[in-house]
């Protein structure tokens, strides 16, 4: 996971715990506010990104074998990105979609998105720390 998507993956996990964050400073949850008219796209392009990262590092599974510590973080850094970015994508995605998804894929999708809104503070602190540990990867390289 690039750097880009790394800083994406922290904000989507600072958005899904905002109540956290926000109760103990105020200028966290001014920044928290400004940022959730972007959550759609960003939801959208993490979603894209941690697919991208999952396809990725399972192409690259013998990778394992030199940095198992590297590939495990990545790869869930790619899940996590994936599960958050639907959360917050998702609404953008249906409006887009609209009536191009079947009434079965629109169904499964909404209970998809009702579990990860039930889910969505671990998921957030998930974010927040395979994120830092992408970002640490992308400062060492």
């Amino acid at each position: 996971m690039g750097m880009l998507g790394s800083v994406v993956l922290i904000l989507l996990g600072a958005l899904a715990n905002d109540g956290r964050l926000g109760k103990r400073r105020a200028d966290v949850r001014f920044w928290l506010q400004a940022l959730s008219p972007l959550s759609g796209v960003l939801g959208v392009s993490a979603a894209i990104n941690g697919l991208l990262c999952v396809m990725q590092m399972l192409a690259y599974l013998g990778f394992i074998r030199h940095a198992p510590t590297v590939w495990i973080g990545t790869t869930t850094a790619g899940v996590v990105s994936l599960l958050l970015g639907l959360r917050f994508g998702y609404p953008l995605l249906s409006s887009l979609l609209g009536s191009r998804l079947g009434e079965l894929t629109r169904s499964r999708l909404e209970r998809l998105h009702a579990q990860l809104i039930r889910s969505q503070e671990p998921l957030g602190a998930a974010g927040i720390a395979f994120g830092l540990f992408c970002v640490a990867i992308n400062v060492i390289k």
